[in-house]
C-alpha cells in the first residue's frame, strides 16, 4: 500500500499520467490516483526561528530530531514540526543547506 501511496504522490502531484512510461507498472494505470497536496502545497520553511534546548518545552525526550553540524554551529530541527513542512531552507556556518523529511 505504501508504494502505490508513494507512486500516486509521484505521479499525481507534479505531471500528468502521460509523462511516465507505466507500460510494466505493478498497479494498474487506471488504479493510479492522485493523492497528497499539490506541487508547493506544503510551504518550506525559510527563515527558521531557533530557541535553546531548555526552552523546547513543546519536545518531550523521545522525540526525534534532525541535528546538523558543519564545523563548530550545530542546529536541531523537530520532527514535529518538519511533520508540517517537511523542507526547511536554512544556512549552517554560512553555507546553504535544505533538511526535508
Amino acid at each position: 500500500m505504501k508504494r502505490f501511496l508513494f507512486l500516486c504522490f509521484l505521479v499525481g502531484c507534479s505531471f500528468p499520467l502521460t509523462a511516465f512510461n507505466l507500460d510494466n507498472a505493478v498497479v494498474p494505470r487506471n488504479e493510479i490516483l492522485s493523492g497528497g497536496p499539490p506541487k508547493d502545497g506544503i510551504p518550506a520553511l525559510l527563515n527558521p526561528t531557533f530557541i535553546g534546548a531548555g526552552e523546547a518545552d513543546f519536545l518531550k525526550p523521545d522525540d526525534g530530531i534532525i541535528g546538523v553540524k558543519l564545523g563548530a554551529e550545530a542546529k536541531a530541527y523537530a520532527i514535529k514540526i518538519l511533520n508540517w513542512h517537511e523542507v526547511v531552507n536554512d544556512t549552517i556556518n554560512g553555507i546553504p543547506i535544505v533538511v526535508t523529511f
